[in-house]
C-alpha cells in the first residue's frame, strides 16, 4: 500500500499531468494492473538523452538565443535590413499558393497555383536552357535554339491563358495540363538531349584514332575522353533527374487525379527512355527472341536496372500520389471547415446585432438615469472606494465600471460589419472587443435594474426571503456592492412612480434598517461614517458633459 501511494505521488509531481483526470485515470489503471507507470523503458531512455542533448546545444550555441540590441543600428544598416525584408516578402509571395486567395473559390485558387508554378517553370526553363548548353560537348544549336523557340511559344500561350479575362475554371484548368504536360515533356526531352549528345567512350575508338601517335600521347587522351565520357554521363543522369522534378512540379498543383493521369504517361515515356535511349535495344537485337536472350541471358544487369528504376519510380509515385491525397483531403476538409465559418460569420454577426439592439432599446426605455445621474452614481461609488481604501486604480474602474451603460452604449454599432461578407481578422478582432463591451455594459445594466427592483420590492412590501436570496446573488463583488450603494441611495434621493423623492436622514435610516441585508457590514458601516460628506456632494453635484 506504501508502495502504491508512493507511485501515485509521483503523478502529481508531474505537473503537466495534475489537471487531466483521464492521466490520472489511466495511471490508476496501471498501478492496479502490476504496472510501474513511472518505469522508463529503453525508448524513453533514448529520447531523454536526446532532449538533453538539445537543451545542452542550445547553451552552446548562444547565437540561436535571443541576442540583446546594446545599441541602435545605424540608419544605413536599417534600411538594408527593412529592404531585405521586403524583397523576401515579395520573393516569398510569388511562391505562396495562398497570398490573398480565397480557399472557397476554385477558379481563384487554381489561378494561384498556375501563377506559382508559371513562376517555377521561368526558373526551370534557364535549368533546361543551362543543361542543353553544357551538357555536352557535341553542341548542336539548331537544335537548342528549336528548343528555346518551342519553349517560348508554350510559355507565352500559357501566360495569355491564366491571365486572359473572363478568367473561369476551365480556362484555368486548360492552363494546369498544358504547364504539367510542357515541364513533363521538356524534362524528358533535356534527358535525351544529354544522352545522344553524350561523348561515348571507348578505348578501341582511341586506339584506332592515335596510331600515329606515341604511346605518352595515346595514353593522355586515352585519360582525357574518359573524363570527358564521365563528366557527360554525370550530367546525363543530373537531366535524368528532371523527370523527378517534374512530377514533383506537377504534384504541386495537388490534384490526385491530373498526377494519376499523367503518370501513366510517364511510365509509358520512361519505359521507351530506359529501351530506346539509356540502353538502346535495337542495336542488339532485330527480334523479341534476340531481345530475351540480350536481356535475360548475356545482359542480364541490364535488365535488373531497368526494373529498379521503374521500381524506384513506381515508390515515388506512390509517395507523392499519398501526399498529394492527404493535402487535397485537407484542403477539403478547410474549405467545409471555412463554409461552416462563414455560416457562423452571418449567425454572428446577425446575434451580436440583435444583442446589442436589445441593450440600446433596453437602456433608453427601462433604465430611469441620464448623464448627470450616471456621473452622480459613478463620482457616489468612487468616493465610496476611496474611503474604503481602495487603491486609486480600482477607484477609477469602479468609476468607468459605473457610467459604462450611459457613455459607451453607442460603440457596440457593427453596421459596416454586416454588410461585408467576408470577415478578417481585425474585423473579429473589434467585434470580439465589441462583444466583450457589451457584456459588461449588460452586467452593468443588471446591477442597475437590481437596485430599482429592491428599492421598488421594498416600497410595494413584496419582499419575500427568496426575493432576498435571489438579490444577493447578483454581483455579489465588492466592486458590485460598492456601486449598489451609491445606486440605492441616488434612487432614493429621487421620485418614482411607486415613491417620492426622501431626504438624506430617511434615506440613511431605510439603508440601516431594511436593506443592510444586501451589503457587507463593513462597505455600509464606512458609507454611514462618512454620510454627511456624501449628503453635501450630492445636494451640490453638477454634471458638467
Amino acid at each position: 500500500m506504501a508502495k502504491n501511494q508512493k507511485q501515485l505521488d509521483d503523478f502529481f509531481k508531474k505537473s503537466r499531468l495534475k489537471d487531466e483526470p483521464e492521466g490520472l485515470k489511466e495511471y490508476i489503471s496501471e498501478l492496479n494492473q502490476g504496472i510501474d507507470p513511472t518505469k522508463l523503458t529503453f525508448a524513453d531512455r533514448i529520447a531523454g538523452f536526446f532532449k538533453s542533448l538539445v537543451e545542452r546545444v542550445s547553451v552552446y550555441y548562444p547565437g540561436r538565443q535571443k541576442k540583446e540590441v546594446i545599441e541602435k543600428p545605424s540608419t544605413w544598416r536599417r534600411k538594408l535590413r527593412i529592404f531585405y525584408k521586403v524583397t523576401a516578402k515579395k520573393f516569398a509571395d510569388k511562391f505562396n499558393f495562398e497570398a490573398g486567395v480565397d480557399i472557397l473559390d476554385d477558379t481563384s485558387v487554381l489561378y494561384r497555383r498556375n501563377l506559382v508554378n508559371k513562376n517555377i517553370l521561368v526558373v526551370t526553363n534557364f535549368v533546361f536552357i543551362l543543361f542543353a548548353l553544357i551538357g555536352n560537348q557535341n553542341k548542336n544549336y539548331i537544335v537548342i535554339a528549336g528548343f528555346a523557340i518551342v519553349m517560348l511559344a508554350i510559355n507565352t500561350t500559357l501566360k495569355k491563358i491564366i491571365h486572359e479575362e473572363p478568367r473561369t475554371l476551365l480556362k484555368q484548368q486548360m492552363a494546369m495540363y498544358i504547364g504539367s504536360i510542357y515541364i513533363l515533356v521538356g524534362s524528358f526531352g533535356v534527358y535525351i538531349k544529354l544522352t545522344y549528345g553524350a561523348v561515348t567512350f571507348s578505348v578501341a575508338n582511341v586506339i584506332s584514332n592515335s596510331e600515329l601517335l606515341s604511346n605518352f600521347a595515346k595514353e593522355n587522351e586515352l585519360i582525357a575522353r574518359s573524363i570527358y565520357a564521365m563528366t557527360d554521363a554525370s550530367i546525363a543522369q543530373a537531366g535524368y533527374i528532371l523527370i523527378y522534378f517534374a512530377l514533383v512540379v506537377i504534384a504541386l498543383y495537388q490534384d490526385a487525379a491530373m498526377l494519376r493521369r499523367l503518370f501513366k504517361l510517364v511510365i509509358v515515356m520512361m519505359t521507351l527512355v530506359h529501351i530506346a535511349i539509356m540502353y538502346p535495344l535495337y542495336n542488339h537485337a532485330s527480334s523479341l527472341l534476340e531481345i530475351y536472350e540480350y536481356l535475360f541471358v548475356t545482359n542480364n544487369n541490364i535488365l535488373i536496372d531497368i526494373v529498379l528504376r521503374t521500381l524506384l519510380l513506381v515508390v515515388f509515385y506512390i509517395a507523392l500520389y499519398s501526399s498529394v491525397s492527404i493535402s487535397e483531403m485537407m484542403n477539403n476538409r478547410r474549405k467545409e471547415e471555412l463554409v461552416k465559418r462563414r455560416d457562423m460569420e452571418i449567425d454572428f454577426k446577425a446575434v451580436v446585432g440583435d444583442v446589442f439592439d436589445v441593450i440600446g432599446v433596453f437602456n433608453s426605455n427601462t433604465i430611469n438615469q441620464n448623464k448627470e445621474d450616471a456621473h452622480r452614481v459613478a463620482e457616489l461609488a468612487s468616493r465610496l472606494a476611496s474611503v474604503l481604501g481602495l487603491s486609486s486604480n480600482v477607484c477609477t474602474e469602479i468609476y468607468e465600471y459605473s457610467v459604462i451603460h450611459i457613455d459607451k452604449v453607442s460603440d457596440l454599432q457593427i453596421l459596416e460589419y454586416e454588410t461585408k461578407e467576408v470577415l478578417n481578422e481585425r474585423d473579429y478582432t473589434i467585434i470580439r472587443e465589441k462583444t466583450i463591451l457589451g457584456s459588461i455594459i449588460i452586467k452593468r445594466l443588471q446591477l442597475n435594474q437590481k437596485s430599482e427592483d429592491i428599492i421598488r420590492a421594498h416600497f410595494e412590501k413584496t419582499v419575500d426571503s427568496e426575493f432576498t436570496e435571489r438579490m444577493k446573488r447578483v454581483q455579489r463583488s465588492q466592486e458590485g456592492e460598492v456601486i449598489l450603494l451609491a445606486e440605492m441611495y441616488d434612487i432614493l434621493r429621487q421620485s418614482r412612480n411607486y415613491k417620492n423623492k426622501l431626504k438624506h436622514k430617511r434615506v440613511i435610516d431605510l439603508l440601516q434598517l431594511e436593506f443592510k441585508e444586501y451589503f457587507e457590514p463593513y462597505i455600509l458601516d464606512r458609507f454611514m461614517k462618512y454620510q454627511m460628506e456624501f449628503e453635501t456632494f450630492y445636494d451640490k453635484y453638477r454634471y458638467v458633459g
